[in-house]
């Protein structure tokens, strides 16, 4: 019985250990669609996807954050994407063009995701509710324009890991499906795009892909 017990310790601490250090840091290549559709930034399942006026609801402590962050106003559509840890946590540029970074600070601490990886899990949108981490966490903005397009990004780390990693400069050009950073763990990425600029958007709780998935299809002008 001993060692049997002893066994499956040892088996756990093998696959938490694979896990940690080989599939959670995994970064499979991506081939982009052809065309100019806005492609999906991250990994993971669609947690909610809203359209949000900054300008008339200044109540939102996290609208309130990006407007301040992006120096932003207007109406913008919001497509949230929840990285589980088993996603690659490696984040790609919807569109090509030039990168502006901006870093925001934790408000006290960073609250915890779990909510959301439950609502991910069972396929469900998260409700207004239980998004309050997103009024606290640490989160990089990215802003992307090219093409007559502006989008703006926010990756969000996690209570346990706050740490985001970027791969690009500011300033930099980048290409549609380029790699921006990786966020270390749990967490979420939004894609916030001019609102009625694009169509087609996947409906909350579907899967997606990072650089090859399209979040959006472009309004013709």
């Amino acid at each position: 019985m001993t060692f049997v017990a002893l066994a499956v310790v040892v088996a756990l601490i093998t696959a938490f250990t694979w896990w940690r250090f080989h599939f959670f840091h995994r970064n499979p290549p991506r081939i982009p669609p052809p065309g100019e559709d806005v492609l999906c930034p991250a990994d993971g399942r669609i947690v909610y996807v809203e359209d949000v006026d900054l300008t008339a609801d200044p109540r939102n402590p996290y609208h309130q954050r990006v407007r301040a962050a992006f120096s932003v106003d207007g109406r913008w559509t919001v497509v949230a994407t929840y990285l589980s840890i088993f996603d690659v946590h490696f984040v790609r540029s919807p569109i090509a063009g030039r990168v502006r970074l901006h870093h925001v600070a934790p408000v006290s601490k960073n609250l915890s995701m779990g909510g959301s990886f439950l609502y991910a899990a069972l396929r469900r949108p998260l409700p207004l509710g239980r998004r309050d981490y997103t009024e606290k966490n640490e989160f990089l903005g990215v802003s992307v324009e090219g093409d007559g397009l502006r989008v703006l990004l926010v990756l969000m780390a996690d209570w346990w890991i706050d740490q985001i990693v970027t791969l690009v400069e500011d300033g930099e050009h980048v290409e549609r499906g380029q790699l921006l950073g990786k966020i270390q763990m749990g967490s979420q990425v939004d894609l916030w795009a001019p609102a009625g600029e694009l169509t087609g958007i996947p409906e909350p709780s579907v899967a997606v892909r990072a650089g090859e998935t399209v979040i959006g299809m472009r309004t013709p002008t």
